[in-house]
C-alpha cells in the first residue's frame, strides 16, 4: 500500500516537469495568452456590462476606437482560446505520463479540477465576474470522459460545437425570437453597475456579480446565455486534446513544412474573419439586447470561425519562431510568466480591480481603450520581471503551489534546491 501511494504521489502526470524537460513552447504560449487576455479584459474591468446599450461610443475619440478595433482583431477570442487549447493539451500530457508510470489518473485529476473550480468560483464572486477558471474545471470533466473516445468522436464534437451556435441563431431569426431582456433592462443595469463599481460598497459589488451569473446561467433554459460560451471554449479545448493525442507539438523541427502550411492557411482565413467581425462591430455597433438580426448572425459567425483558426495560426507562428535564434531571444521572455499562469491570471484581476473599483483608485468608467492597452503593457511587464525573480528562487508560483498542495493534501517542497558549491582545491606550498 505504501509503495502504491508513493508511486501515485510521484506520478509524472501531476508532478511539475523538471526545468530541463519542460517544453518552452508551452510556457511561451501561456505567457502570450496571458498578455492577450489582459488586453481584452481591460474594458471589462473598467466598464459595466451592457455599456453598448447605454452608449454605443462611450469613448468616441478616433484613437480609442482604433485601439479597440486593433485589439479586437489581434486578441479577441484568440488569447483565451490558446489557454483553453493548452488546457486540453495538458490533460493528454497527464494521461501519457500517468500511463507510462502506472499511476491512476482519475482520482487526482478530479481533485485537481475540483480545486480549480473552487478557485474560479472565489475569483468570480469575490473579485471579478469575468472568471474563466470555473469554466475550464467544468469542461475538464468532459475531457476526462473522452479520454478513451475515438479520434472521430472528438473531431465530431468539435464540428458540433462549432455549428450548433449558428444553427441556434438561425432558428431565432426564422422565428423572429424576442431578446431575453429588453434594451431598457440593460440600460438600467449599466447605470446601476456604473454607480456600484465606481462609488458603491464591496458588498454591493459581490451582489452585482452574483446577479450577473444568475442572469447568464439562468438564460440557458431559454437557449441563451452561458451555454454558448461553454460551446466556444470547448472547441479549442478539444482541439488541444486532439493535438496532444497526436503529439503534434512534440517535433516541430521535424514537421516544418506541415506547420508552415497550417500557419498560412489558418492565418489567412482567420485574419479575414477577424477583420470582418471587428469592422462590423466598430462601424455599426450592435447593442447587447438588440435581438437577432442577420448582421448580428454574420458578426457572430465570423467571430466563431476566427477564434479557432487564429488560435491554431498563433500557435504555429510561435512554434516556428522558436526554431530561430532571434525568435528565441524575443519570445522566451514570455516563458517565465507562462510557468506560473494561475498566479499571474489572478494577480491581473487583483491589480486591475484595485485600480478601477471604488475600494481602490476608483478609475471605473474613466480609462479608454488606448490607455487600457498601455496599462495592460505596464502590468504585464511587471509580471515578466516578477515571474523571473520568483522562479529563480522557487519551484512553483505561489498559487500553483497552493493548487498542488490542495490537490495532494500535503505541502510540496517550495524552494529550489541549490547545488553545493564545489570544494576549492587546498592550496599547496613548494615542497609540501
Amino acid at each position: 500500500m505504501a509503495e502504491e501511494q508513493d508511486r501515485t504521489e510521484s506520478a509524472p502526470s501531476f508532478t511539475p516537469i523538471p526545468p530541463e524537460e519542460r517544453n518552452p513552447l508551452l510556457d511561451v504560449l501561456r505567457g502570450f495568452a496571458l498578455f492577450g487576455i489582459l488586453v481584452m479584459n481591460m474594458p471589462s474591468f473598467g466598464l459595466p456590462d451592457g455599456i453598448g446599450a447605454l452608449d454605443e461610443h462611450y469613448f468616441p475619440r478616433w484613437y480609442d476606437r482604433a485601439a479597440e478595433t486593433v485589439a479586437s482583431i489581434l486578441f479577441a477570442g484568440k488569447a483565451n482560446s490558446i489557454f483553453s487549447f493548452l488546457f486540453g493539451l495538458g490533460l493528454t500530457i497527464q494521461m501519457q505520463r500517468a500511463e507510462a508510470s502506472g499511476a491512476r489518473l482519475t482520482p487526482l485529476y478530479l481533485r485537481r479540477v475540483a480545486v480549480l473550480f473552487l478557485i474560479g468560483a472565489a475569483h468570480a464572486i469575490l473579485l471579478w465576474n469575468g472568471d474563466v477558471l470555473h469554466t475550464y474545471a467544468i469542461l475538464g470533466l468532459l475531457l476526462l470522459a473522452l479520454r478513451r473516445a475515438s479520434d472521430r468522436l472528438v473531431l465530431g464534437l468539435i464540428v458540433f460545437a462549432l455549428v450548433a451556435p449558428s444553427l441556434r441563431s438561425v432558428l431565432g431569426l426564422l422565428l423572429h425570437e424576442a431578446p431575453p431582456y429588453p434594451r431598457s433592462y440593460w440600460v438600467a443595469q449599466a447605470h446601476e453597475h456604473m454607480r456600484i463599481f465606481s462609488t458603491g460598497t464591496y458588498v454591493e459589488q459581490i451582489a452585482a456579480r452574483l446577479d450577473n451569473y444568475a442572469i447568464g446561467y439562468g438564460m440557458i433554459r431559454r437557449g441563451h446565455g452561458m451555454i454558448w460560451w461553454y460551446f466556444s471554449v470547448s472547441i479549442t479545448m478539444l482541439l488541444g486534446f486532439y493535438a496532444g493525442r497526436k503529439r503534434l507539438l512534440e517535433d516541430i523541427a521535424g514537421n516544418l513544412p506541415r506547420v508552415r502550411k497550417i500557419l498560412w492557411t489558418c492565418m489567412g482565413l482567420g485574419i479575414a474573419a477577424s477583420v470582418g467581425f471587428s469592422l462590423l462591430i466598430a462601424f455599426q455597433p450592435m447593442p447587447p439586447p438588440g435581438g437577432p438580426t442577420w448582421r448580428g448572425f454574420l458578426t457572430g459567425l465570423l467571430f466563431k470561425v476566427n477564434r479557432p483558426l487564429l488560435c491554431v495560426a498563433y500557435i504555429a507562428a510561435i512554434a516556428l519562431l522558436l526554431q530561430t535564434e532571434r525568435g528565441k531571444r524575443v519570445l522566451l521572455v514570455l516563458a517565465s510568466p507562462g510557468r506560473m499562469p494561475l498566479t499571474n491570471y489572478l494577480t491581473q484581476s487583483l491589480i486591475a480591480t484595485t485600480l478601477f473599483y471604488s475600494y481602490g483608485f476608483a478609475w471605473f468608467g474613466k480609462v479608454g481603450p488606448l490607455a487600457g492597452i498601455g496599462l495592460a503593457v505596464v502590468i504585464f511587464t511587471v509580471q515578466v520581471f516578477w515571474s523571473r525573480f520568483w522562479l529563480a528562487r522557487f519551484r512553483y508560483g505561489p498559487l500553483e503551489w497552493l493548487w498542488r498542495a490542495a490537490t495532494y493534501g500535503k505541502l510540496p517542497s517550495m524552494r529550489l534546491v541549490q547545488a553545493p558549491a564545489p570544494a576549492l582545491p587546498r592550496a599547496t606550498t613548494p615542497g609540501s
